[in-house]
């Protein structure tokens, strides 16, 4: 009778772990390119206003950096992936005018199950990504609009931009006194 290799069974099962892992990996970065072009598609703007980057180093922009890609994407230890994208929204010039957000994502299944709030998910099939790029309108244009009223409602020890820069400290003085 022959005796099975034990060792050779675990290098077969790793490998085939890797490979189980490489693959879902690959999946996800699909998922976030279809959702890129999705995005870009929905929003009717150049391809170059929407960057994406990894998480948990936050959204930086200079005038060296690359166009982020689906490789940003990190993964967490319960599976899940996550994501950050920054939309230019203006039209002209790149300063300080971004809205971002994080997009959390799992495969569940043959599904991807995806979100950027606790609110409302999404699924990766054409209903759940054009329902999921009308919220994300919905969502960016409520929280641009309501910048001010977000400032305005900040505790006092927060300090948060309200779109626009006090060019002069006399300005600053001036907003001191006033206050």
């Amino acid at each position: 009778m022959p005796r099975h290799n034990r060792y050779k069974q675990l290098c077969e099962a790793y490998d085939r772990g890797v490979e189980e892992c490489n693959q879902y990996r690959r999946e996800c970065h699909e998922f976030v390119t279809e959702l890129r072009s999705c995005i870009v598609e929905s929003l009717n703007c150049p391809d170059t206003k929407i960057f994406m980057f990894p998480p948990s180093n936050g959204f930086v922009f200079n005038s060296q950096s690359l166009q982020g890609d689906a490789l940003d994407t990190e993964f967490g230890e319960n599976g899940s992936a996550a994501i950050g994208f920054a939309i230019n929204v203006n039209g002209n010039d790149l300063e300080e005018k971004f809205f971002t957000f994080v997009l959390i994502f799992k495969k569940t299944g043959s599904k991807i199950i995806f979100n950027i709030d606790d609110d409302k998910e999404f699924v990766n099939d054409n209903e759940g990504i054009n329902g999921f790029c009308h919220y994300l309108f919905e969502v960016a244009r409520k929280n641009l609009l309501g910048r001010l009223d977000n400032f305005l409602q900040s505790p006092l020890d927060e300090n948060k931009p309200i779109g626009f820069k006090l060019q002069h400290e006399t300005s600053t003085d001036k907003l001191n006194k006033k206050l």
